[in-house]
This record gives structure tokens, C-alpha cells and sequence, in this order.
């Protein structure tokens, strides 16, 4: 595969999952928090099982497998949104996209401790270049409150993330990204019917329905649920957990930019400069790889003519 096909997977599963931010201003007019992961789950689930059916190759998940890919499903969608939704209702967005920003860092130590990754010192630069544009954008706010609640909560998103990078690593040598994502979104969704039928159910099933807000969750569904995760699967195999959550430092960096062109708000100085420091980073930690990547992919090419 072309080095530079994994860096556009990349790239636009980060921008996928950015324009949820935006999405759920909209789908949040009408619909709970849980109403909305919940549905995406269930759409995403439902139009995977019919792509996996009609497809001629079929893989065929190993029972030892089925607890893994429960473990990944509860790791990341269920415990990081439950911790995500959580705290940031109590935590300013500053402080909370600072939280939120660990998570490359704390999945370069768990990938380098757990799955023996190696970290190359241009990571590692990348790493801090590119977590301290994420800071510095949060720095345009001067509100920075919390409580302790929220900050757990804050955390429990943050190490759900960690472990659902390393979690996955290794299913993604055993099968193809859809498999993972199907499963993975199908037990997500069972994870979260119990919460939302006893804490948003009886909203849901007494409000009047929104047309754009149904729209905007399908959009989320297909979007980030499904092709965003099945993109970043992929990208996790040929990549490595380190050098791939360096990339979600592009979340912020595209939903200010989307922010700034759907929604209207602004960008000021700080914000500028922290987001040409999120997109630097990214690009010191890729480019020896990229470099090296490319150079392999020219030879074996060339062996193959």
C-alpha cells in the first residue's frame, strides 16, 4: 500500500470525526446524549451486518476473539463516552481538550510498555510539538474551572482511548478493519441500550421528532462510527498505536476550522498558532517514516515490473 494512502486514511478519519463536534450542536436541539450514541450505534450496526452478509468474503470471528472485541467496544465507543459526555458538562472546554490531548501521549507509553512499540526520537519530538499546539489553543480561553467529578470523568475517557488503541492492535492482523468495526459497534450498542432506554427512553419516545436532527445523526453514524473507525483501523495496523493517536491531534484543529466555517465563531491569535503547532507536530513525527515508507514502497514496486 502507498505510504500515502495511510496518512490520507488517517487524515480523514481525524476530519470525520472532528465534524461530529459540530453535529452534535445540532442533534443535541432535539435529542439527549445517550438518545444520540445510541442510534448512531444501532444505524451503524445495522448497515455493517448488511455489508458483511452481502459480501462474498466473510470472515468468520474466532470464539477467544469475541471477548476481544467486546474489550474494544467497551473501551471506546462505551467508557470513553460515558467519561467524555460526563465531564465535559462539568469542566470547561478549554481544560477538557487539554484532558483530551494526553491521550497521544499516554497511548505512546502503553503502546511502547505493552506491545513493545518502538518510539524514534522524531515521535517522541512530534509528540510534544504537536500536544503543545493542542495547549496553546486551549489557552485562548480564560476559563479553565473544574471539580474533581469532572476531571475523572475527564480521565476515564482519556485512559479508555489508551486502551482501545492497544486492544485493537492486535485484532488488526487478524482480520479486516469492517469486521472489527461491525462487531465493535454492535456491542456498543448493546453496552449503551440499558441507558438509554432507563435515562433517555422516555424522552425519546414522548418528544417530537426532528427530520434534521435524524438526519444529522445518520450522517454521524456513517461517517464516524462506520467509515472514521474502519479508516483508523487500518491506519492502526500499518502505523502502530504511537505514531496513529498522533494524528487525533488533528481533531481540534479541524473542528475550530469547521467551527469557523459552519458556525461562525472565531479563531483568535492564540488559536492560529496552536493550530500551525498541532499540524507541525503531526508532520515531524510522519515524515522520516513517510520518507522511509515511501523509498520501500518505490523498491518493491520496481521488483514487482
Amino acid at each position: 500500500m502507498k505510504p500515502s494512502l495511510t496518512y490520507l486514511k488517517a487524515i480523514l478519519a481525524m476530519l470525520f470525526w472532528s465534524a461530529t463536534f459540530v453535529w452534535f450542536k445540532i442533534a443535541y436541539q432535539t435529542y439527549l446524549p445517550y438518545e444520540v450514541t445510541f442510534l448512531r450505534l444501532l444505524l451503524a450496526s445495522i448497515l455493517l451486518f448488511i455489508v458483511m452478509l452481502l459480501s462474498p468474503k466473510r470472515e468468520k470471528v474466532h470464539s477467544k476473539d469475541i471477548w476481544q472485541m467486546m474489550l474494544v467496544a467497551f473501551c471506546e465507543p462505551f467508557m470513553y463516552f460515558i467519561g467524555e459526555a460526563n465531564g465535559m458538562k462539568i469542566v470547561a472546554p478549554a481544560l477538557g481538550s487539554l484532558i483530551i490531548s494526553t491521550i497521544p501521549i499516554f497511548s505512546a507509553i502503553g503502546a511502547w510498555l505493552i506491545l513493545k512499540e518502538k518510539l524514534p526520537w522524531y515521535v517522541v519530538l512530534g509528540l510534544i510539538v504537536s500536544t503543545s499546539g493542542v495547549i496553546v489553543m486551549s489557552l485562548g480561553s480564560a476559563d479553565f474551572s473544574a471539580t474533581i467529578n469532572g476531571i475523572l470523568f475527564l480521565m476515564i475517557a482519556v485512559l479508555s482511548g489508551v486502551f482501545y488503541g492497544i486492544s485493537v492492535r492486535n485484532l488488526t492482523h487478524r482480520y479486516s478493519p469492517i469486521t472489527i468495526v461491525t462487531w465493535q459497534n454492535f456491542f456498543g450498542m448493546l453496552y449503551f441500550l440499558p441507558l438509554f432506554l432507563i435515562v433517555d427512553g422516555k424522552h425519546f419516545f414522548s418528544i417530537q421528532h426532528s427530520a434534521q436532527g435524524l438526519i444529522t445523526i445518520a450522517a454521524m453514524s456513517i461517517l464516524a462510527s462506520v467509515i472514521a473507525f474502519i479508516l483508523f483501523t487500518g491506519v492502526l495496523r500499518d502505523l502502530g498505536v504511537a505514531k496513529s493517536n498522533i494524528f487525533t491531534n488533528l481533531i481540534p484543529v479541524f473542528t475550530v476550522i469547521l467551527a469557523y466555517i459552519v458556525l461562525g465563531d472565531k479563531l483568535n491569535w492564540t488559536g492560529w498558532i496552536g493550530l500551525s503547532l498541532a499540524v507541525l507536530g503531526l508532520f515531524v513525527s510522519q515524515y522520516p517514516d513517510w520518507q522511509k515508507r515511501k523509498k520501500d514502497f518505490r523498491i518493491s514496486s520496481r521488483r514487482l515490473r
